[in-house]
């Protein structure tokens, strides 16, 4: 049978909705589903055990595998250093072909040693991750570098070790790579344009030494040196690269004036066809000097300081649009490294608006992450967006939970529960739409993030509803309270019932069998003190109270059991039992599932089970020789009255034969026999 199925799954005409037709298409569907089930259960067991087979019987390869890869891997790193420095000598040959003045000018008022001209910006590459934008920049080239200590601004603790790269027009900041392979010993942090910044000497005073501060508008980090020789080198190299910076720019304007005045005088005319015009990077230049444009790191700055971030915002896009269209020169590259720093800057402040901090407020609803959300939106970071409002969204409902009290009935905290919960994600998910109305890609995660905040909620849940020792009546009372809360996700396009039933089915299940235990308990504890007399309520008034609670329970009929206006004819015990069965299965049935069937109609039938057996012990014992007839009245209620109702009201929720019943019948003709049989010996 199971290779058949095996067979039948991996042909590949196999159509699994057919497959699924044809199994609930049989009589016995549910006992169909669970020999499937086992089966599938069964054949994933096997696939499992053979998959551990196959590794165990390649593991030699496998690792002779790793080993080629790690080989691969080193050699790949080697085969990127040579493409990388080819690339340089390439461009470096290049700008020398076309007589690129403004490179040999900056080339030329660039003093350098000759160990300073050895170490390439390409070695970046290949010790530092993340770096690679860094090395576009034609130009540029390491000063110095080394290790270094970040300190806090506030308390001069630690806060992590770090190695420095000074460049020729900027400082680069990286932290150290922890369980490294291959050459890659850094991981890119930060880079600060040397005309953006400050160095600061730091006195030596207390536990701080050795230490200098470097100021970069609206931020500032301290750094800490092995040694003061160290630290000297540090500051010395630092003013000596602003001051080489300072005079190259100023060297390049006066270069990029005298371009503008020869290009006005030249004529494409004058020579070959094959000689390289000037002009194109003359146009780049040019382009590139405009007074906003020039001015642009200063009013970026500036509105990123003042919080004005759709300003800025405005400025980035504006300028991502200029220099699409200025020509490809080394200046347009210098100028797009500028601006994406500046981007990198107003991106890390946005996010650190929706970063969730302690001395935060999460008040106000998501409406006040709009502002920030729409700006990275705008910037091309939809995605990293979607992630920190979600974040955000989960910690504002973890801080209300978190301020809920626990007081008063559970129905009552249930509700609260549930008004909290389902209100935030309602608010979130209007939001949601509204916000990433053109990013559709975003909606998945809001679904897999709701999904994910559901189940935390239910943990909530089921630690107060579904606790041990709760009765029925208070579990169906919670859930229904949260299915109804549920359903109103359904405004902002959410159905997550299924879900919600899912994860608290286990909960259910558990507080059906504590029920199921109490009521069997309950009954063997009423047929103990039990005489088998005719209940007598006393007066009619509570004769009709009884008959109206019976009626509210769907016992329609129960005043044809009374009689002289305060009589029962059933006992006591049966009287009570029928109550607390049909209040039980009142309050069961607003809880079902159809993944409840099994559980719901085996308690009833353990239930009914108990009951009849205490009354067979009762009915054939010498102790009741004058009750037997009254008691076997009693059994015949249970068989023709109690239990065909009990049988209506299954059906008419579950809408599915009882067959699981039906053995209850035969125990009616069974404890007959045995009647008849000690009358006969009687």
């Amino acid at each position: 049978m199971a290779d058949n199925m095996k067979k039948q799954l991996s042909s590949e005409e196999f159509d699994a909705q057919k497959h699924v037709f044809d199994i609930c298409s049989g009589g016995d569907v549910y006992n169909d589903l669970l020999e499937h089930r086992q089966k599938f259960q069964m054949l994933s067991e096997d696939t499992a055990v053979n998959l551990k087979k196959n590794v165990y019987r390649n593991y030699t390869q496998f690792i002779d595998t790793s080993k080629e890869i790690s080989y691969l891997e080193g050699e790949m790193y080697q085969l990127s250093h040579v493409l990388t420095e080819q690339k340089a000598i390439m461009s470096q040959m290049l700008e020398m072909s076309i007589g690129n003045k403004e490179a040999s000018a900056r080339n030329k008022d660039m003093p350098q040693s000759k160990d300073d001209q050895k170490r390439t910006i390409a070695s970046l590459l290949d010790r530092v991750e993340g770096c690679s934008r860094i090395t576009e920049v034609p130009g540029r080239f390491i000063v110095h570098d080394g290790d270094l200590v970040e300190l806090d601004t506030d308390t001069f603790s630690e806060v992590q070790r770090v190695h420095a790269y000074l460049l020729n027009d900027s400082l680069v900041i990286t932290t150290f790579v922890p369980n490294r392979r291959g050459p890659v010993r850094y991981k890119y942090q930060a880079l600060y344009e040397l005309d953006s910044l400050a160095v600061v000497n730091v006195r030596d005073v207390g536990p701080v030494k050795n230490a200098f501060k470097i100021l970069m508008f609206p931020d500032q980090r301290i750094y800490r040196a092995d040694n003061s020789r160290t630290k000297r080198t540090w500051l010395d190299k630092l003013e000596e690269a602003k001051k080489n910076k300072a005079a190259a720019d100023a060297h390049r304007r006066e270069l990029a004036e005298q371009m503008s005045v020869e290009s006005s005088d030249y004529n494409p005319f004058d020579e070959d066809d094959d000689v390289t015009s000037p002009v194109a990077p003359v146009e780049s230049t040019s382009m590139l000097k405009v007074e906003w444009l020039v001015e642009l790191p200063e009013d970026l700055d500036m509105c990123i300081a003042q919080r004005n971030f759709e300003e800025a915002t405005d400025l980035i896009i504006k300028t991502n649009g200029y220099l699409d269209s200025v020509p490809q020169s080394p200046a347009l590259k210098e100028m797009r490294a500028r601006v994406d720093h500046r981007v990198k800057q107003l991106t890390d402040v946005l996010t650190r608006e929706l970063q969730v901090s302690p001395d935060r407020s999460l008040r106000g609803g998501p409406q006040v992450t709009r502002r920030a959300v729409t700006q990275l939106i705008r910037l091309g970071r939809a995605t990293q967006a979607c992630d920190l409002f979600l974040k955000n969204r989960s910690a504002s409902i973890k801080q209300s939970l978190r301020q809920l009290k626990i007081e008063g009935a559970t129905s009552m905290y249930i509700t609260k529960l549930c008004s909290v919960f389902f209100n935030h994600i309602i608010e979130t998910g209007k939001e949601f739409r509204f916000t990433f109305a053109e990013n559709q890609g975003c909606f998945s995660a809001f679904v897999v993030w709701s999904k994910a905040e559901l189940k935390t909620f239910a943990n909530h849940f089921s630690r107060q509803a579904l606790a041990k020792k709760t009765s029925v009546s208070t579990v169906a009372e919670c859930v229904g309270i949260a299915r109804s809360y549920c359903q109103q996700l359904s405004v902002i396009g959410l159905e997550l019932l299924f879900a919600l039933n899912s994860l608290i089915l286990r909960g259910i299940r558990e507080a059906l069998q504590y029920n199921k235990d109490q009521l069997i308990e309950a009954s063997r504890h009423r047929n103990v003190d039990e005489r088998w007399y005719p209940l007598n309520l006393k007066n009619p008034s509570a004769a009709n109270n009884l008959i109206q609670e019976m009626y509210q329970l769907g016992f329609e009929d129960f005043n044809a059991l009374v009689y002289d206006g305060c009589f029962v004819s059933l006992s006591s015990s049966n009287v009570a039992f029928t109550k607390v069965l049909l209040s039980f299965l009142h309050d069961a049935l607003k809880l079902y599932l159809p993944e409840l069937y099994p559980d719901l109609v085996w308690t009833i039938r353990d239930v009914m089970d108990s009951h009849v057996h205490l009354m067979e012990t009762a009915v054939t014992s010498d102790r009741f020789d004058d009750e037997r007839p009254f008691i076997m009245k009693n059994v015949d209620y249970i068989f023709n009255r109690l239990l065909p109702l009990v049988e209506k009201k299954l059906k008419d929720v579950a809408d599915r034969s009882l067959k699981e019943l039906k053995d209850l019948h035969k125990r009616h003709q069974e404890i007959s026999q045995k009647v008849q049989n000690l009358g006969a010996l009687i």
